[in-house]
């Protein structure tokens, strides 16, 4: 949400005091993810506004001790790898991490990591990187990795110490594609593999969830309503709410995934409008009857008038 005169008691300020000022709600989503899986399964989002009492805005590195802490709380014996953006690649992200039992892959960034690579670099004299490649004749790819164990994240003293994944992706074209991790996960070249498809799956929690609320029919960032104090959150949890649970009929109900993929190129877009016209237009007595209809088709009729 993004208003330069609608606010409420939540709402971080940008600008705050000068012409241009502005008002704001962020929200943090996370999902469980699987590489080989597309469907989804979002967790309890985190909210990014003005916390009760503070003066101060909230931030996204706030939020994610916040949105952490949650979900070991929901879900106290859950084994976890955390895959998080390079933003969260510090010591007392890290630290939590560890704290609760669990493993991460995170995206590790040039500019923002330079000792890490200094260090990288110190260890490649040394001889103590190691390479392996994996080549895919069929497909014409090839995938290169350079790996190291126990690097200091940065230069201070009590630094976590991580295992860094650089990966190069050659494909058909001849196009190289490059990306880095930092991980607890012991590297050798029999793990490098699964760790790299590991991190390369955050990108579902961008495209299988954030793009799909914003575009797909969901709506994430209409402004549903303001109201003077945590109303357009609650609006943005019960989307996820509605979300999680098609999420959940899309991997587990044969009649759902029947009624989404009828056609060739199947949309949510689509069959949320179906959902609609069928509702505004028949008398459904159930979910399965509606995606039967979806799915296989629904018997014209002539239209009867309501005369009572």
């Amino acid at each position: 949400f993004y208003s330069g005169t609608c606010r409420c008691d939540d709402c971080c300020i940008k600008n705050e005091g000068k012409k241009n000022e502005s008002f704001y709600h962020n929200i943090m989503g996370g999902c469980i993810v699987h590489p080989s899986r597309k469907t989804v399964i979002p967790l309890a989002p985190e909210a990014i506004c003005r916390q009760d009492g503070s003066t101060k805005n909230d931030c996204e590195k706030a939020a994610i001790r916040r949105f952490l802490a949650q979900t070991k709380h929901d879900h106290p014996r859950l084994k976890l790898v955390i895959l998080l953006d390079g933003l969260y690649a510090d010591n007392p992200t890290i630290a939590m991490i560890r704290e609760y039992g669990w493993n991460f892959i995170i995206v590790a960034k040039d500019g923002n990591h330079v000792s890490l690579i200094e260090a990288m670099n110190t260890l490649y004299d040394e001889g103590q990187v190691h390479h392996h490649k994996i080549v895919d004749e069929e497909n014409n790819t090839t995938d290169k990795f350079r790996y190291a164990n126990n690097v200091p994240l940065n230069l201070q003293d009590e630094t976590e110490r991580v295992n860094v994944l650089d990966y190069i992706e050659i494909d058909k074209k001849r196009i190289q594609h490059v990306w880095c991790w930092i991980t607890d996960i012991e590297l050798t070249d029999d793990t490098v593999e699964s760790v790299m498809r590991g991190g390369r799956c955050r990108w579902r929690i961008e495209n299988e969830t954030f793009n799909t609320l914003k575009n797909q029919g969901y709506q994430l960032e209409h402004n549903y309503g303001h109201g003077e104090k945590h109303l357009a959150t609650n609006f943005a949890y019960l989307t996820f709410l509605a979300f999680l649970v098609d999420q959940i009929q899309e991997l587990a109900c044969p009649k759902f995934q029947q009624a989404l993929n009828k056609p060739k190129k199947p949309t949510r877009k689509r069959l949320w409008r179906k959902i609609t016209s069928f509702f505004l237009t028949l008398m459904i007595d159930s979910w399965d009857s509606l995606f039967k209809a979806i799915a296989h088709g629904a018997k014209a009729q002539k239209i009867a008038f309501d005369t009572s």
